[in-house]
């Protein structure tokens, strides 16, 4: 019997059992988590034999496994080596010299060796020391165990095509699950060699980072794959598959997918191979040339991520690769694809072959890969206007993050991420979304051909090796023009390594000089934030006389130490900051440039003013009204200009913060927002309506919007015309299309009879795809009236318990009106729902619904549940608490908040109702005066 590694049974060669108890050590507070450096890996040959079939047994879900390590000492005297061991049952440890194969050095006993379980280190402790520099080889035999999880070596099942349960064994070795798989130096700067022999069922195959070289039978039924060996790469890149898939492609390329989905991944193939050659076109590194020939595209169907970019053989969830000819294959799937595509492969150069040194500085990997994302993918595919997206999708969304206590900063000190914890915590959208923005805006000041020459040059010199910000920073310099006044070191340290970003206030006086001022934007008053920060800024503005919008190289830069007044030479009617939002930062205008800037946007083709900054104006001053900067009054009135605007990025900055708004009003209080979205919508959607031709790949996703807020107010007859348009559909025996799908169903669903609901129903208990089946049920929930019915079918289980909770928010999230109706039925029935999907998935239920709850009546409905039910949630009470205080701190907030935006509605809908008044008073007087 094998036990875990934290009570070490060593089996010795001859399989006797020498031992129960190792020098385990009791590991203080204060325990070292970084490997050091007298041992260094050179190479690893791994041996693994997994078992995956029923036939199996006992052993169905396990696998025995070898490796060899061959290592070096780089300093003498070395007494020890230390590497990583975690989760896996350890049967004998060897040493012998690499020069001699047969010369055995060492047999390790429980004596020999100490295990941190804290650490996940493994000391083995020498009887004769290193030589140093002379290269060694370390021996494991170990068994483990194929994870139901998603991290390490792990399985996940799936049904084919003719109904039988498949299985596959799949890795996932970031962050430190390489050390799960076999022992290893598991750190990123540690980089080596790895060679792979993979035992497997004959009706099975293999894949691993490289190409295979052979396979030859292994008895018992069994084929053993031997593979060539990868470049020097951090553990946390290996990846291997074993599966029943099949591939197609070419020696150079290929995708590795279920057999029945080989005509639905052309997409994704054609996105991989201009990918690449975009990628080595703009590098000047070939892929070919960085040390794999082959790349390989594997889809699983389960997965913990979008994409794994481990090198070689870049991992991704099914729904990545697999678009399924007019059914799955709509614009927004398609750029799902091509996002996460360009992304995944512009990791073979940012992370595999130039990596980070530490996971401290884990964002010199992602935020490349974001910022290519989106703008390498706008180069081969413009048609999606990704570098517009880029604003909406990404600035926006960190923004909201980056302004609250518990944000961090991209660069963090090295000794200050060592636990797992701590080092999961640089996995945050700081990394990613926040990295890419800063990427952009460097990108943007110091111009583009710059910046791409000192990128080609960064990663020339770190080829295969390991990088630092500092090792960025030197390029980015060494390229930056000389003629740009700007402190670099000052610049760097102030966007990556502090947290935040600040407001730009610009105030002009009647002598037409600007004042520019800044301070650091805090959503959280009072959580913590430190508001005393300031950041050196890069200073570029338009006017209606200069109105260049394109030019996004700094003007000047103000100093993180001063503020700065200045007098453009030429007289203006208004003036824009932050041209095309390429810098990090918002901006607040005093009201008179604020008025000007309204006047100039309500003008024919909104005076030359862009998407990006009309959509950058309106997030900006619905989050300065959030936190009492602005009155709401004040931005909906601004807003009133939108009304002749049919731009998606404006529109998705309107919808995207109106939410926050609205789900804050009384029901009362909607019927006055409503009337507002029906003066502001009427023209964006009678411009979109249901179908248009000669639409853009926005129009479309404006659509969506458009559609899903009139008919969730009930504006235009748009539920009619949405069941209109669903049956026209289903008539001719089509659904709609992929784009439009998921808001049509809930659209005609809402306040659709029973047919509606019925036929969703139907669809759904036929469906094979996951992420169909999702909309399908989410457009369920929709449904206004039946929704009572509906919540009942998930008590009972005729909706299965893993679509519950997300058939169950629509009913609230979707109908303003049953909001309160659909609370008290959650809370009454909560034991019979916990019994569906868990106390902990009821917390979070009630946590969501909470934010939607508007009056002091339903705070007391939900205090009496939590005073009467809370000792049924366990662990999960603290759920509840956080919505207690959440609707506390909404219903505070409405009350300091909406007053004056309630009186803008009323006197606003007042003066509409007086202007009809007085223009009937004139026809009728028209009228007496012919009589």
């Amino acid at each position: 019997m094998n036990l875990s590694i934290s009570t070490l049974i060593l089996l010795v060669a001859t399989g006797a059992i020498i031992g129960t108890n190792a020098n385990t050590t009791t590991v203080p507070e204060s325990s070292i988590y970084r490997l050091n450096s007298h041992v260094l890996p050179i190479s690893y040959d791994i041996w693994l034999k997994p078992y995956l079939l029923a036939t199996d047994g006992e052993r169905r879900f396990t696998f025995d496994g070898e490796v060899n390590v061959t290592l070096y000492a780089t300093q003498a005297n070395t007494s020890e080596i230390t590497l990583h061991a975690h989760l896996i049952n350890l049967a004998n440890i060897s040493l012998y010299n690499d020069s001699n194969a047969e010369e055995l050095l060492q047999t390790f006993t429980y004596s020999d060796i100490a295990y941190d379980g804290d650490t996940h280190q493994l000391t083995l402790i020498l009887k004769d020391q290193l030589t140093l520099k002379n290269k060694f080889r370390l021996r494991f035999a170990y068994t483990g165990q194929i994870r139901d999880g998603m991290q390490g070596f792990f399985r996940a099942n799936y049904t084919d095509h003719e109904g039988n349960e498949k299985w596959i064994g799949v890795t996932q070795s970031q962050r430190i699950d390489a050390r799960t798989i076999f022992p290893c130096f598991d750190e990123p700067a540690l980089k080596a060699k790895f060679s792979l022999q993979l035992s497997r069922p004959k009706n099975y195959r293999t894949v691993f980072n490289t190409e295979l070289l052979e396979s030859i039978p292994d008895g018992d039924d069994r084929m053993l794959d031997r593979f060539a060996a990868t470049p020097p790469m951090s553990t946390y890149l290996v990846a291997f598959i074993v599966s029943e898939f099949e591939e197609y492609g070419s020696d150079e390329l290929k995708i590795i997918t279920r057999a029945e989905y080989q005509n639905k991944t052309h997409f994704a193939y054609e996105v991989a191979e201009r990918a690449i050659n975009a990628y080595d076109a703009y590098t000047q590194q070939p892929y070919k040339e960085l040390g794999l020939d082959v790349m390989q595209m594997a889809g699983s169907p389960k997965f913990p991520h979008n994409g794994m970019e481990n090198w070689g053989l870049v991992i991704y969830t099914d729904d990545v690769l697999v678009n399924e000819p007019d059914y799955t294959d709509g614009w927004s799937n398609k750029e799902y694809t091509l996002s996460v595509i360009v992304h995944e492969t512009a990791h073979m150069w940012f992370g595999n072959s130039v990596t980070f040194a530490w996971w401290s500085y884990f964002w010199l990997n992602e935020a490349f890969a974001r910022y290519y994302q989106y703008f390498m993918a706008h180069q081969l595919y413009p048609e999606y206007h990704l570098d517009q997206q880029f604003v909406v999708n990404q600035i926006h969304l960190i923004f909201g993050i980056d302004a609250v206590g518990s944000t961090q900063p991209m660069t963090s000190p090295e000794e200050s991420i060592n636990t797992p914890s701590e080092i999961g915590y640089k996995f945050s959208s700081i990394a990613y979304a926040k990295g890419a923005a800063i990427i952009r805006m460097i990108a943007n000041l110091m111009g583009l051909d710059n910046f791409d020459n000192a990128i080609r040059a960064y990663l020339k010199e770190y080829y295969l090796k390991n990088t630092t910000p500092e090792d960025l920073f030197k390029h980015l310099k060494q390229h930056w023009p000389s003629s740009h006044q700007v402190d670099l070191d000052a610049f760097f340290h102030d966007w990556t390594e502090q947290v935040g970003f600040p407001v730009l206030f610009v105030n002009i006086n009647d002598k037409h000089e600007i004042e520019l001022t800044q301070q650091r934007f805090i959503l959280g008053l009072g959580d913590g934030s430190n508001d005393t920060l300031t950041y050196t800024i890069p200073i570029t503005y338009a006017t209606n006389v200069e109105s260049d919008f394109n030019n996004l190289t700094a003007r000047f830069y103000v100093p993180n130490n001063m503020n700065k007044t200045f007098t453009v030479d030429k007289p203006f009617k208004w003036i824009i900051f932050n041209l095309q939002q390429s810098n990090y930062y918002r901006v607040f205008y005093d009201m008179t440039t604020l008025k000007h800037i309204k006047t100039a946007l309500s003008m024919k083709q909104h005076d030359g003013i862009p998407p990006t900054n009309r959509a950058q104006l309106i997030d900006d001053s619905f989050n300065f009204a959030r936190i009492a900067m602005m009155d709401y009054d004040e931005v909906f009135q601004f807003l009133e200009y939108i009304e002749n605007d049919t731009d998606y990025l404006p529109w998705y900055a309107t919808f995207s913060n109106m939410q926050f708004v609205a789900q804050r009003l009384t029901l009362q209080q909607q019927s006055l927002f409503v009337k507002y979205l029906d003066d502001i919508m009427t023209k964006i959607y009678t411009h979109l309506g249901f179908t248009r031709s000669n639409e853009t790949v926005l129009d479309i996703y404006n659509r969506n919007k458009v559609v899903s807020w009139a008919c969730k107010y009930h504006l235009f007859k748009c539920g009619g015309q949405a069941q209109e348009f669903f049956n026209t559909s289903i008539k001719v025996g089509n659904k709609p299309t992929p784009d439009f799908r998921e808001t049509l169903y809930c659209s005609a669903t809402r306040d659709g009879a029973f047919f509606y609901y019925q036929t969703l129903n139907e669809w759904f208990e036929k469906e094979k795809l996951n992420s169909e089946k999702k909309k399908l049920i989410y457009a369920m929930g929709c449904t206004r009236y039946f929704y009572a019915y509906h919540y009942a079918r998930i008590l009972n289980g005729d909706i299965p318990s893993d679509y519950a909770a997300a058939g169950i928010t629509p009913m609230y999230a979707e109908n303003p009106e049953n909001v309160e109706p659909v609370f008290i039925m959650i809370t009454n029935t909560s034991e019979r729902l916990a019994e569906r999907i868990g106390w902990p998935s009821v917390a979070n239920v009630i946590k969501d619904i909470a934010n939607y709850l508007t009056t002091p009546e339903q705070k007391q409905i939900l205090d009496d549940f939590v005073t009467e039910k809370g000792e049924y949630f366990g662990n999960s009470f603290s759920t509840l608490q956080i919505a207690t205080a959440t609707v506390e701190l909404n219903l505070e907030w409405a009350k300091l908040r909406l007053p004056k935006l309630i009186h803008y509605f009323e006197k606003r809908n007042s003066a509409g109702r007086k202007s009809v008044t007085v223009i009937l008073l004139i026809f009728v007087c028209i009228i007496q005066w012919f009589l």
